[in-house]
């Protein structure tokens, strides 16, 4: 009995080793068709570390690679609930995030971080526009299951500065612009403002559709002549685009 205990208790130890160590490149091999199927375009370029504390670098689409650092609380899978710290670093751009996962859906607590204009540039360049100036986001929190997002809420702040449209030989110059982010009938809304009033809403669907309704007051602070009988709250421009 003494041996079988013993044994008992050595196998139960190696298990317990085995997860705590657990290298993170075997897991990921075993899940990177789903996360391909999932997210085609992220590329995880190199990775490190155990499953609970490690590093690697990712990348999606065109934008610049990240740096990134995880770690995960074993302790909390006992409840069922894996809590993760994740950071960011790369060309232009620092985050942070904690996040909590259930079997049934998962939670961005926080998600902070700063993007500088060639970031944000990189994003918006396929679409004719370049960025001078800063973007910070806060206190962003995300909620979503398996069939999407569920609330969303934060903020965001652009230093303001210029912006070069392909095509056009002046830039606009905008003052700093607030944003506000939530989640309204199925759309992740972020509502632009400029000193507490609208100047463009954009909306995005489950779908990857986004849509970008440009208000008369966008005229007034871009030093734009506004056509003619409208009004600082109508929607001038609608514009519509896939982006995901």
């Amino acid at each position: 009995m003494k041996a079988t205990s013993y044994i008992l208790v050595a196998a139960l130890t190696f298990i317990g080793f085995l997860i705590v160590f657990a290298p993170v490149s075997p897991v990921w091999s075993m899940v990177r068709d789903d996360v391909s199927k999932a997210v085609p375009e992220l590329n995880v370029l190199s990775l490190s570390g155990s499953i609970w504390s490690g590093k690697g670098e990712v990348q999606f689409r065109q934008f610049p690679p990240s740096q990134v650092t995880w770690t995960i609380s074993p302790f909390d899978l006992f409840g069922r609930t894996g809590r993760i710290n994740i950071t960011g670093v790369g060309e232009g751009h620092s985050l942070n995030a904690e996040a909590v996962i259930t079997f049934t859906e998962g939670h961005i607590e926080i998600f902070e971080g700063k993007f500088n204009n060639i970031y944000i540039s990189s994003i918006s360049e396929p679409y004719g526009l370049t960025f001078s100036g800063d973007l910070s986001i806060n206190d962003i929190s995300l909620t979503a299951k398996k069939d999407g997002i569920t609330d969303a809420h934060g903020t965001a702040r652009w230093s303001g500065g210029r912006i070069f449209v392909a095509g056009k030989t002046q830039p606009l110059d905008l003052p700093p612009l607030d944003g506000k982010l939530s989640f309204e009938k199925q759309f992740l809304i972020l509502d632009v403002t400029f000193q507490q009033l609208s100047v463009l809403r954009i909306s995005l669907n489950k779908h990857g559709w986004a849509a970008i309704a440009i208000k008369g007051r966008f005229f007034d602070i871009a030093n734009l002549a506004r056509p003619d009988g409208t009004d600082p709250d109508e929607t001038i421009l609608l514009l519509e685009e896939k982006i995901l």
